[in-house]
């Protein structure tokens, strides 16, 4: 029977049986047969004597292209470094890679980043204070199994980097408004301004809606791109098995806010640092 063996076996099945059934100590035998130590512990602790498969046990999935653009938009929304991101992903999303996998699929981070504007306890110092929130706009052609058309509405505080995304199957002015006032209720910065990054008809009424508030508006008039997603998104975010996605997409700004500590905020959640800042105030 021919037996195949490792290009680096130093012993043969006959010898690691030997080994396996001797009574002479570790030393002895590696003394009588000319192998290491080690060696005679490693056959003497299995029971096999076969050489055991090299292929990994864990494999590692290519990700699909759209979980590729998926995470490095969400590497941009929240600057979040690697390990951060890692866990985000595995567990937020539910998309199971490892993070060197994960890290291969990012794009550079000088091109994401560059000019990227100061956050946390450097933006302090250097006099900027977390009074404005950016409004993003981002619609979406899902599949028909997701009920086709929906509106991505996300605000970011840019100073911590507190969010807050919904996702609704319609747009227009009043639900834009009553989406900015949740976001003002839930962000526990004091806000005295919007930057706004969504399409001016989307947005009527609310420089005025603002202005009766005390707060200003700075609109810039886009014309957002329909991102299509052809395949379910639970093929691309496998946490929608057990939630929907906008449980999920609450659920993950809550997490980002208020579970993980940023080396940038002085170890603290974006919630804190603004909770903190407002006290102090």
């Amino acid at each position: 029977m021919e037996i195949k063996l490792h290009a680096n076996a130093t012993t043969t099945p006959r010898i690691r049986r030997y080994l396996q059934q001797s009574d002479k100590s570790d030393r002895e035998l590696a003394s009588e047969l000319g192998i290491s130590v080690t060696t005679v512990r490693r056959w003497r602790n299995r029971e096999q004597v076969a050489d055991r498969h090299t292929t990994p046990k864990v494999i590692h999935k290519v990700m699909r292209q759209e979980q590729i653009a998926l995470v490095n938009a969400l590497r941009d929304v929240t600057a979040a470094p690697l390990d951060e991101l890692l866990q985000l992903v595995n567990e937020g999303l539910g998309i199971r890679v490892s993070r060197a996998t994960l890290n291969r699929y990012l794009k550079p981070a000088g091109t994401t980043r560059q000019g990227a504007p100061l956050a946390g306890k450097k933006a302090l110092k250097a006099g900027l204070l977390p009074h404005r929130l950016t409004l993003h706009h981002l619609p979406l052609a899902l599949s028909m199994d997701d009920n086709g058309e929906h509106h991505l509405l996300w605000a970011r505080e840019p100073v911590s980097g507190w969010c807050f995304a919904r996702l609704y199957a319609g747009i227009s002015p009043p639900l834009v408004i009553n989406w900015l006032e949740q976001a003002r209720a839930a962000c526990p910065a004091a806000i005295q301004s919007v930057e706004t990054f969504i399409s001016a008809a989307a947005m009527a009424g609310l420089a005025v809606h603002l202005a009766e508030r005390g707060m200003t508006a700075q609109i810039h008039d886009v014309r957002p791109v329909t991102v299509a997603v052809t395949v379910p998104l639970v093929a691309i975010i496998p946490q929608l098995q057990t939630a929907s996605a906008t449980e999920l997409l609450a659920r993950l700004c809550e997490r980002y806010n208020e579970d993980k500590t940023q080396k940038k905020l002085g170890d603290t959640t974006p919630q804190a640092f603004l909770e903190a800042l407002r006290r102090e105030g």
